[in-house]
């Protein structure tokens, strides 16, 4: 009897499950129809991909935030490991269902951008033309480190497996961001930018909360897992409600689209519903103030807490299918002319004006994705129960935020597109200043620190190797390739700015100055002879860009890469300097 009594609690669970999915494939495929009108494209994609184009993209949203919010729970929040397993079961579940979903939206996806329906005699005919476009290599890139994230989450429950696992779902939404609408011209970065902030805001909100429902009420309601997850769901719908006004408005060509176009009034109900969650969570919130898990889980507070989490998980839901709508749809903006001249068809963007002291100071080009990011450093530093924070380290957090911002919006980044000298400082400065700012503020890794520790040499391999990673990128092709796509762009940039954390990690692992400043040594001895090479060589960086952009103030482009070479070097000394002084320093004094 009690084996039948359990089972029926799990059909019924099954069961509303199904229906919920169903009620949000059909709202998914009736907004897809409103927003897509009469683009004659979607038509002629026939009716199987118009309605499962938004389906299985709606299924593989879904199952992609249980497999990333549910590891990042399970890799950082919960610490009994039978907790763990439970998650990781319902990660590597989900994980495979993202999988199987990103395959048939593949499919779909073809038959959407060909207009050639499912099952037709042309269907396929062009498909290894699809798959060589940018869409369909995102796409096929999404599937398979879906395939690698499965694979892993199987593997174990183990706390390093799920971070492994929460890396990949992490890349699913880097790939899946790559693939979103474009919006108009010279706002392709901010729309897949601010696409790529949302996927990770509401994977980390959604499935985590998801998965917290999984777990028995004792470490469901566990206050320092609820407390931990609160703040994580705060960061969440702060990225969402930014990210996601700022991708509608670069999605839209006027104000009154408002009024007539059916995708920016999907946009806006995805708006009202964020807001509705805003409230719940206000609410969650004085329900965490209240104490109820110290209460026991069967205190009326924690049932209440339950309650609220299960209609945030059907707004979310609802979200989701409207979110898997507009992606199937065609946005207002369509994909803008480049501007004119040889730096705007290069660019996307024209050509800035000559650089001068007011032009410098004026220039400015919003990046969603630094601007988030220095926001997430700031609210994770500031979370509840975090470690011990003391003045000076709280005051190198907030700068280094603040020059990420500036170096990821400001100046550089209106010229670093144009000018390799530009280039060059942005991703010095991200690794000297920015970096190494943040890599004085945060506690050393764990096993970091024991690894690094007595071992001089090593420390000097990991502290060089981020400096050389950086020279190979600019001596070879692969910045072509950063300088062309947004993702190189965005992957160069975080690598420089954790490259001057590990510099700084590594220095700090060891003990003793004379230690310390032979480490120091070896990625300062790089950056000055890549600065050597810049300031000798005839071979321009990337001549095919960098000397192809129609300047007719600082024509020569040689001449500006010897100007990066000299700031190269400026930049290196400057931090040789700073860094004896910081190293001589009593240790007294530099934890103040």
């Amino acid at each position: 009897m009690s084996t039948l009594s359990a089972r029926r609690p799990a059909a019924l669970v099954v069961a509303i499950l199904l229906g919920a999915l169903t009620v949000l494939a059909v709202i998914s495929v009736l907004a897809a129809g409103a927003a897509g009108g009469g683009n004659l494209v979607l038509r002629g994609a026939g009716a199987m991909a118009r309605a499962g184009a938004p389906v299985s993209a709606m299924l593989a949203d879904l199952a992609a935030a249980v497999t990333l919010g549910g590891a990042v729970v399970a890799g950082w929040l919960l610490h009994a490991e039978a907790d763990r397993a439970r998650v990781m079961t319902a990660v590597a579940v989900a994980a495979g269902i993202t999988t199987l979903a990103r395959g048939t939206s593949l499919a779909f996806s073809y038959a959407v951008a060909t207009g050639q329906a499912v099952g037709s005699v042309r269907f396929g005919s062009d498909l290894e033309v699809f798959l060589a476009t940018d869409l369909g290599v995102w796409l096929v890139s999404a599937l398979v480190i879906a395939a690698a994230a499965t694979t892993i989450a199987v593997a174990g429950t183990s706390r390093g497996i799920a971070r492994t696992v929460a890396v990949a779902a992490g890349l699913v939404a880097f790939a899946s961001a790559m693939t979103g609408h474009a919006g108009g011209g010279q706002n392709h970065e901010v729309a897949t930018s601010t696409m790529l902030i949302h996927l990770l805001a509401v994977g980390i909100w959604l499935g985590g909360l998801a998965v917290l429902q999984l777990l028995p009420s004792t470490a469901r309601d566990d206050a320092t897992v609820v407390r931990g997850f609160s703040h994580l769901a705060l960061i969440c719908w702060i990225a969402l409600a930014v990210s996601g006004v700022w991708a509608l408005s670069v999605r839209m060509n006027a104000p009154s689209e408002v009024l007539t176009s059916a995708y920016v009034q999907l946009g806006l109900a995805k708006a009202v519903l964020l807001v509705a969650l805003g409230g719940l969570g206000v609410i969650q919130r004085r329900q965490l103030a209240t104490g109820f898990a110290a209460e026991g889980p069967g205190h009326r507070a924690a049932g209440i807490y339950r309650r609220l989490a299960v209609l945030e998980l059907a707004l979310m839901g609802l979200a989701v299918a409207i979110a898997a709508a507009m992606s199937s749809s065609p946005p207002p903006a369509a994909e803008g002319i480049p501007p004119a001249g040889p730096a705007g068809i290069l660019t996307g963007y024209p050509l800035p004006p000559a650089p001068d002291l007011g032009t410098v100071l004026t220039a400015w080009r919003p990046a969603p994705f630094g601007m988030m990011l220095a926001c997430v450093l700031l609210l994770v530093w500031w979370r509840p129960r975090g470690p011990q924070r003391t003045r000076s380290a709280s005051i190198r957090l907030v700068l280094g935020a603040v020059v990420l911002v500036v170096l990821t919006s400001g100046p550089l980044t209106v010229y670093s597109k144009v000018l390799v000298s530009a280039h060059l400082l942005q991703h010095v400065l991200l690794l000297a200043v920015a970096g190494v700012l943040l890599g004085t503020a945060l506690a050393v890794p764990a096993r970091m620190r024991r690894a690094l520790s007595g071992r001089h040499w090593l420390a000097a391999l990991v502290a060089g190797a981020p400096v050389a990673l950086l020279a190979g990128v600019y001596a070879g092709p692969l910045l072509r390739i950063a300088l062309e796509g947004h993702a190189g762009h965005l992957v160069l940039q975080v690598l420089a700015l954790t490259g001057g954390a590990v510099v700084t990690f590594a220095v700090r692992s060891l003990a003793g100055v004379r230690a310390r400043i032979l480490v120091i040594a070896v990625p300062l001895a790089l950056a000055v002879a890549g600065a050597v090479v810049l300031l000798s060589t005839d071979t321009l960086i990337a001549a095919s860009w960098f000397g192809a952009t129609g300047r007719r103030w600082w024509p020569d482009a040689l001449a500006d890469q010897q100007r990066g070479g000299i700031a190269v070097a400026v930049v290196s000394l400057a931090a040789a300097a700073v860094a004896a002084l910081a190293v001589r320093r009593p240790a007294s004094q530099r934890s103040r």
